[in-house]
């Protein structure tokens, strides 16, 4: 019996997701789920990098949107026949992986960034609320 097409595209993307989880382990030395890891990195910065790196919002979105599908995958929520997606997303971890290759992602980019708050001067309250806090 022949694959559908929707089996086919979704075997595909969920081995490009465990190939692309594995490689964000062994890109920032996590254990295991890398893409959740990344996702919570991104968490942490999110109010100083969102302004200062313009595709944040949208590759935590599409990263948020990828574990999505690959966790209803994974616990059977939903069906290998049914529609989850196009290919796109697998082309999309594909395009991601060489941006980390060239530190061009959100994160890399972050890492960069220089912010005023963190190299100005503490005011006078601010001394005595390290001092007391």
């Amino acid at each position: 019996m022949a694959k559908s097409k929707f089996r086919r595209t979704n075997e595909k993307f969920f081995d490009e997701y465990k190939f692309f989880d594995q490689f964000l382990c062994e890109r920032y030395n996590y254990e295991e789920n890398g893409v959740s890891n990344y996702l919570a990195k991104m968490k942490e910065s999110y109010i100083e990098a969102k302004d200062a790196i313009n595709e944040w919002d949208v590759t935590y979105e599409r990263l948020e949107a990828i574990k999505k599908r690959f966790d209803a995958l994974e616990n059977n929520e939903t069906s290998f026949d049914d529609f989850q997606g196009k290919d796109e997303d697998v082309v999309w971890m594909q395009v991601f992986c060489e941006k980390l290759d060239a530190n061009a992602d959100p994160l890399s980019k972050y890492k960069t960034l220089k912010f005023t708050y963190k190299t100005r001067p503490k005011s006078f309250w601010q001394k005595i609320k390290d001092v007391f806090g």
